[in-house]
């Protein structure tokens, strides 16, 4: 797997993705804390709405795949896919409740294990935020 180059910041690798992927219609960061705005995700993760073939043009894109860089991709408005990475890894937009509020900011709700002792084996759904880092003009 290819190591992120020296000073490879989030814009060169906006535009390596945008060159790769040339029918992306929008990216978002996701993984963000619904309730504090200050706090950020370890690793960057971006969910991307485009097409089957983008996703499977991006799959065979060695030069985009990055440690610390996680990429979902949208394929028909719902269902999405990892790009890379194990294991692989889908879900769907309808059951993560993802809803775009004020613009350019979206809110959905992740499944996780509980944390607290008391609550072990439960899962929990916690609310997230999600901010768009380019879409398509039309």
């Amino acid at each position: 797997m290819p190591v992120k180059q020296p000073g490879a910041g989030p814009a060169e690798f906006m535009s390596r993705l945008l060159r790769d992927g040339i029918d992306i219609e929008a990216i978002w960061s996701v993984g963000h804390s619904a309730e504090h705005d200050a706090e950020e995700p370890e690793e960057t993760d971006l969910l991307v709405f485009a097409d089957r073939p983008t996703l499977d043009r991006l799959r065979k894109c060695d030069g985009l795949r990055e440690r610390d860089m996680s990429l979902l991709v949208v394929t028909d408005g719902d269902a999405f896919e990892n790009a890379w990475g194990a294991p692989p890894s889908s879900g769907s937009l309808a059951r993560w409740a993802w809803r775009e509020g004020t613009p350019g900011q979206a809110y959905y709700d992740e499944s996780r294990w509980a944390e607290a002792p008391d609550e072990e084996g439960s899962v929990v759904r916690v609310r997230r935020k999600a901010f768009l880092l380019w879409r398509r003009m039309s």
